[in-house]
């Protein structure tokens, strides 16, 4: 069988009327079913958006030839002439459906309801789903195609066909259902199969394919011919004419709403190189920002190592210069009349005012050396210290601080018999990251 696109470029071409006649004669059924539903049962109107439609398809053989599938592009210009039709012409009220004009009914009172209620939404639901779900959904039930031909029009497998039909079908189903039409996916399938396709009238297709031919330039002997031979009464033949006339209008307004979809895509295809162009800065300058933050961050682990072994080499230097940072203790004579007491032979202890806590280095913090210093000192009758120095210790770089801290202490000086007094006294200084309150915890005996 020749394909459609083959009888398209042929009737192009040469103005082939056999190839032409052979289009119409292939899909008049669905397109005069389709325009059917969409005029609300009106026969007359029907077959005048039949004939728009052919006459249109006539008009842009060369460019349909390039079309995947031709099916689809008929039912769509059938729903847009048969829209185009009803504003022109208004609301108008429901002709009597003759006997027998459509080729099949359903066989039960239930089948026939459900019918009734798909029909008036099932081109408009169509007409939702995406491109390739219509056609599928058109070459499988409307066009009555095998899987095996829908597949090869839509340019894939069998079971890959087989599978875009039912996704098609469920999504059909899915619109209807979301305008109240309940019924299954299988029910859906079989009232499509059994309604979706009627046969046109008798003399339709040859009338079809005479107006289409006329009206798009071929010869009047034809359309003559045509005509003579035709069985259809002269009424259908003037309805025929008219809607030749009436393609005009619709196809003046369609190639002008073209025209501006087409100028939009113009436009969107210009922005695409300076929307291109501004991702990719957009692109360079996030890039760039990270490359900063992550100098940013090396700098900072830089710093912090630097200010680490900047005290650690002021913790070694302090250890290896002895008590020359010690700053000047402050110095008492004891003598026979200044004697100094032992805290046990006082009436009265001395009492801390202040203590401040001894410096530990964050080097030896950080290194998690502990360690404790002995201070030696005599706390004046005065409460300043005097003769502070260091007895022994576990660590000697922690001597420096335990004595410098030590010498700026005061107290309440210790009494005897009301007098105060000069005390002897001795404290530990521990050093330790057990301790939460270090760095200093101070121990008295």
């Amino acid at each position: 069988m020749t394909d459609d696109a083959e009888l398209l470029r042929s009737y192009a071409a040469d103005r082939s009327e056999p190839a032409f006649a052979e289009l119409v004669r292939r899909h008049v059924d669905l397109v005069y079913s389709a325009a059917l539903r969409q005029m609300d049962g009106d026969h007359h109107r029907a077959q005048e958006v039949t004939q728009m439609v052919f006459t249109d398809m006539a008009r842009k053989a060369a460019a349909l030839a390039r079309h995947p599938v031709l099916p689809a592009w008929l039912h769509r210009s059938c729903y847009i002439g048969a829209a185009a039709l009803r504003r022109k012409e208004g609301r108008r009220l429901r002709y009597e459906r003759a006997a027998g004009s459509e080729a099949m009914f359903v066989q039960t009172e239930i089948a026939a309801v459900e019918w009734e209620s798909v029909r008036p939404a099932l081109d408009k639901a169509l007409n939702e789903l995406g491109e390739r779900d219509r056609e599928a959904i058109l070459l499988r039930f409307f066009s009555n195609r095998p899987f095996a031909e829908v597949g090869r029009q839509m340019s894939v497998t069998e079971n890959a066909a087989r599978m875009r039909v039912e996704r098609a079908l469920g999504k059909l189903h899915s619109l209807l259902a979301g305008r109240g039409i309940t019924s299954s996916s299988a029910a859906l399938a079989a009232m499509l199969t059994g309604h979706g396709v009627a046969a046109a009238p008798l003399g339709v297709a040859a009338a079809t394919t005479g107006a289409a031919l006329a009206v798009a330039g071929a010869s009047p002997a034809a359309w003559i011919t045509l005509m003579t031979t035709s069985k259809l009464p002269l009424s259908l033949s003037a309805a025929v004419l008219l809607g030749g006339t009436a393609i005009v209008v619709v196809q003046t307004s369609a190639s002008r709403q073209r025209a501006e979809e087409f100028a939009d895509l113009s436009r969107q295809n210009q922005a695409i190189p300076a929307l291109t162009e501004r991702n990719e800065a957009l692109a360079a300058a996030s890039e760039q920002t990270r490359s900063l933050r992550a100098s940013d961050a090396n700098l900072s682990v830089l710093q912090r190592q630097v200010a680490d072994l900047e005290a650690l080499a002021s913790a070694q230097g302090a250890a290896s210069s002895g008590t020359a940072r010690i700053p000047r203790i402050r110095s008492l004579k004891i003598e026979a009349d200044n004697p100094d007491y032992d805290v046990k032979a006082l009436d009265r202890q001395p009492a801390p005012t202040s203590q401040m806590r001894p410096e530990y280095a964050p080097a030896l913090q950080k290194a998690g050396i502990s360690g404790e210093v002995l201070v030696d000192f005599v706390v004046g009758s005065d409460g300043l210290v005097y003769n502070a120095h260091a007895v022994n210790s576990s660590q000697p770089e922690f001597e420096d601080s335990a004595v410098r801290a030590v010498s700026q202490w005061t107290f309440t000086p210790g009494q005897v018999k009301g007098q105060s007094v000069n005390t002897h006294m001795q404290v530990p200084i521990v050093y330790t990251m057990a301790d939460p309150l270090a760095p200093g915890a101070t121990t008295w005996f």
